[in-house]
């Protein structure tokens, strides 16, 4: 049985204590939320559990053996490495860092522990996601050589309802664009150029509508990344796109909404030249019986899955530490490029 601990009880982590439910092999055992009123809606919703306002005195109580981080993400690094280096395991909400030097620490603390660091990139255990991989891996889009990915997202009141969102840099938030397109690219990202459109739509210097960052790999592949989190669009999206020397790749979203839509094409089979549909979503074959546990397609209930089968030793996890760190650190560095005025900025990892 893994005693599961919440750090942080919001929206979101109510969202993965319902896809929690559907395992036998887990339980939720406590909370911790600094916020008294989060405290007393946990105690009234799970009776059962133990609450904590401290985080560290729940890792310190051995009701737990681990975690869920569901904190602002300034904090995600800090609760990690606590837990970590208590040999507790974690699943750490995006992204995995708030500043560069919090990467250097986590790594070391995942290097020293015996726990197991997961990565809550929801957007990686998507179907669509895996189709490309698919494609790619039997040749029939070649070697990818240009990327992109957009994801376009009006907040509306959310900055006020959870404030850490209020002047949150959206160039920080590119873990759900990052990873499928790492997931198709061998290389780390190696260097980047990032501009900022500045405060159109509110008119407050601090913060920023839009952000577009060009990266590129060491051996020239490049990839272009848009968020945007304060807009007029009328529905949320994700788009993917991947250029391949032998094909071509593309999730796409209607603009008033509804279900996505898969192009892709190839050369590498004679007579299939022509733009095709293939008939995927979100939502992966193996899901059964699941696919309305939790959000995302059922991402959360998958990732959730993936995260227990790593504990018990059964496999490693999907998305690990270095995978997480690949994703998240390319974001902090373009938010330097921007401040810079969009200067070529190159990415350092832990790893060297």
């Amino acid at each position: 049985m893994v005693n599961i601990g919440v750090i942080g009880y919001g929206i979101r982590s109510g969202v993965l204590i319902g896809a929690l439910g559907a395992f036998e092999d887990a339980r939720l055992a406590a909370v911790a939320d600094t916020n008294p009123v989060a405290r007393d809606r946990a105690s009234a919703e799970h009776p059962e559990i133990a609450v904590f306002d401290d985080y560290e005195a729940m890792l310190d109580s051995g009701e737990v053996n681990a975690v869920l981080v569901e904190t602002p993400p300034a904090t995600h690094a800090a609760c990690s490495i606590e837990a970590l280096n208590r040999g507790i395991h974690v699943l750490s909400d995006v992204p995995a860092v708030h500043e560069i030097p919090e990467a250097q620490a986590l790594w070391d603390a995942g290097k020293k522990s015996k726990a197991i660091y997961s990565f809550g990139a929801t957007t990686n255990f998507w179907a669509y996601v895996d189709s490309c991989l698919d494609m790619k891996k039997k040749g029939l889009l070649g070697e990818p050589f240009y990327c992109e990915a957009e994801y376009v997202a009006d907040l509306g009141d959310l900055p006020e309802i959870t404030p850490w969102r209020k002047n949150y840099e959206p160039i920080r938030y590119c873990t759900h664009s990052l990873g499928p397109l790492l997931k198709w690219i061998d290389e780390d990202l190696a260097e980047i150029s990032c501009f900022s459109t500045g405060s159109h739509i509110h008119g407050d210097p601090k913060e920023d509508d839009a952000m577009v960052a060009i990266f590129r790999t060491k051996s020239g592949v490049v990839v272009k990344l848009l968020t945007c989190f304060t807009n007029s669009h009328p529905a949320p999206f994700h788009r993917y796109v991947c250029h391949g020397t032998k094909g071509y790749f593309e999730k796409t979203q209607p603009l008033a909404g509804g279900e996505c839509q898969v192009l892709w094409s190839t050369k590498a089979v004679y007579g299939m030249h022509g733009l095709m549909n293939l008939p995927v979503t979100e939502s992966r074959p193996e899901l059964g019986g699941a696919p309305g546990v939790g959000e995302h397609g059922g991402a959360d209930y998958l990732m959730i899955k993936d995260f227990l089968a790593a504990i018990a030793g059964e496999k490693s996890p999907e998305v690990d530490m270095r995978e997480a760190l690949r994703m998240t650190l390319p974001g902090l560095y373009a938010l330097e490029s921007a401040r810079a005025g969009g200067a070529l900025t190159k990415v350092v990892y832990p790893w060297g």
